[in-house]
């Protein structure tokens, strides 16, 4: 993004908020940024919050997130649904061969089908009389506690047997199901010894959920015996040497100056920087030298990548296009390394519920990376939590992913435990498929936020505050003396309260021994093939942070 929409939305409360725990996608429908300066409600006081008339209010409203972030009083507001039901956690196995027999649950029949699930000393045998012509099948649970049973650690599946007939093989995941959808594996018939790739499977399933192994046939007296089916994990991969990066957003900064930028790179031992592209307003001079800066950090050694992106490119991707396009028409053959796209689509109001907008937002990377071609390398910056969200069933993140040459995940946290914690699922994916994971500190001040959420409250006894949808006000209980009660409201008890510490999230006040210090330890801890290094934000940040036996006023000449 540039260098205004950077400052302007990086910094935004719903962001550092979606950072920060990673959003509920259930009831984050609509995100609104309050019309009129209220007071906290944590202090007692009671001013009414103004909801814009730009955006509707749903009758399905049942929670709101007031969010104060820093010193002001004017709170991002949040409305959603009803919260959607948890699912149970999926069981994850860590047996470096796993025999997937041992764990099934008791099969269901579906279709046409009678008959019941046998379990003959070498195998699983399903025999069933077809009727009606309809096809007919089993669905076997994968777990026997019917928990879904993660297998994204795992590189290859076999299954080995017999069948009579023309049987279909096929895997469910949870979001399958709920779709009665299943993806065919194959479809054998006498002796079969299949040994499928789970990367092929993954990129049509979540690997994190599957539910179930389902047969099926077309055919009267059809049957299948199980013999073997165990799922397999990769043998081990040297690492590869991981780096470390800085995210600079002062382009004319770096253009001036670009040795000062290699100084701290020097020091560092970083192997890439990835620099904000300038604006399509600058002139030919500016975008010749930014090439020329990106040339220069080439030839010391360091990867250059072109920054850009902003939430509004998913609704005209050719404007970004255009401007990458424009670059690469002044940049020689081996003048950068790549373009990293940050978009940030989820700032968008209804981004994360409207499906059209996430396909856009595919749509948009596939554009985009048509504009480069094989010239450069594609990586794109997401929040960890991308991996939460799904597209046809599969995580939002993984659907990027298989789209471009890495990503950068925003794993802002100083517990470097939780680092590890948030971005798992991201850096398994990546082991999967082979997509290269960098990771991602926090070096810039954050402000400390407090956050309200309210509930609806059928008793307007017990009620803390009335939405009211003719006025579109959220008012704070007691109402002022004379006040008009809407017809149409409903009211709404406080839920719980909490507060954010920035010093969760930023390294900001700290030093850059332990900002370096805690680089070095992810690199440690990071266990991963797709595991590719670590990147600061921002450069800016961490200059700014105390050097040992360098007093403050002598850093910030």
């Amino acid at each position: 993004m540039s260098v205004s929409n950077h400052i302007g939305q990086r910094l935004s409360a719903r962001r550092r908020c979606c950072l920060r725990r990673g959003c509920s996608f259930a009831r984050l429908t609509w995100t609104l940024a309050v019309a009129a300066a209220v007071a906290l409600p944590l202090l007692g006081q009671a001013e009414d919050i103004a909801v814009p008339r730009s955006i509707p209010i749903s009758p399905a409203v049942a929670e709101i997130e007031l969010s104060y972030v820093g010193e002001r009083t004017t709170p991002v507001v949040t409305l959603g649904g009803p919260p959607a039901a948890e699912p149970s956690l999926p069981y994850r196995p860590l047996a470096p061969i796993l025999d997937l027999r041992g764990l099934f649950g008791e099969a269901q029949a579906f279709g046409s089908c009678q008959g019941q699930e046998t379990r003959p000393q070498e195998g699983i045998d399903l025999p069933w009389i077809a009727g009606s012509g309809m096809r007919c099948g089993q669905r076997i649970p994968l777990h026997r506690a019917d928990v879904a049973l993660d297998l994204l650690s795992y590189g290859t599946l076999r299954i080995r047997g017999h069948a009579t007939g023309q049987v279909v093989v096929a895997l469910e995941d949870r979001a399958g199901g709920q779709r009665e959808d299943n993806l065919p594996l194959a479809t054998v018939t006498g002796p079969f010894d299949l040994t499928l790739p789970l990367k092929k499977i993954g990129r049509r399933l979540d690997l994190r959920s599957l539910t179930a192994l389902v047969v099926s046939a077309e055919t009267a007296g059809a049957h299948i015996a199980f013999e073997q089916i165990e799922a397999a994990q990769p043998a081990p991969v040297p690492a590869k040497p991981a780096g470390v990066g800085f995210w600079v957003w002062t382009y004319r900064e770096a253009i001036r100056d670009p040795q000062a930028l290699l100084a701290i790179c020097l020091v560092q031992r970083c192997s890439r920087v990835l620099i904000q592209m300038p604006s399509q307003m600058d002139d030919d001079e500016i975008w010749r030298r930014y090439a020329g800066l990106l040339a220069t950090i080439q030839e010391a050694g360091v990867a250059a990548f072109a920054l850009d992106g902003y939430p509004e490119a998913i609704q005209e991707p050719l404007k970004l296009a255009d401007k990458i396009e424009r670059l690469l028409a002044l940049v020689k053959p081996g003048g950068m390394s790549g373009v990293q796209l940050d978009i940030e689509p989820y700032l968008l109001p209804g981004f994360l519920q409207d499906e059209a907008q996430l396909r856009r937002y595919v749509e948009t990377i596939e554009t985009l990376k048509g504009a480069i071609g094989n010239r450069v390398r594609l990586s794109m910056v997401i929040p960890f939590w991308l991996a939460s969200p799904t597209l046809a069933g599969r995580p939002l993140a993984y659907a990027v992913m298989d789209r471009v040459d890495e990503v950068a995940v925003m794993s802002y946290r100083t517990d470097l435990d939780e680092v590890q914690d948030i971005a798992e699922d991201i850096l398994r994916y990546g082991d999967l498929v082979g997509a290269r994971v960098w990771l991602a500190v926090e070096t810039t001040p954050l402000p400390v936020e407090q956050h309200v959420v309210l509930r609806r409250e059928p008793d307007p006894a017990r009620a803390d505050a009335m939405l009211d949808y003719d006025r579109r006000l959220l008012q704070w209980l007691p109402l002022a003396e004379g006040v008009n009660r809407s017809t149409r409201r409903e009211w709404f008890r406080i839920h719980r309260r909490f507060t954010v510490r920035p010093e969760r999230l930023t390294f900001a006040g700290r030093s850059q021994a332990e900002v370096s210090a805690s680089v070095k330890r992810i690199v440690e801890m990071t266990a991963h093939p797709s595991f590719a290094g670590v990147i600061i934000h921002d450069v800016d940040g961490f200059r700014a942070l105390a050097e040992p036996g360098v007093k403050d006023d002598a850093r910030k000449q």
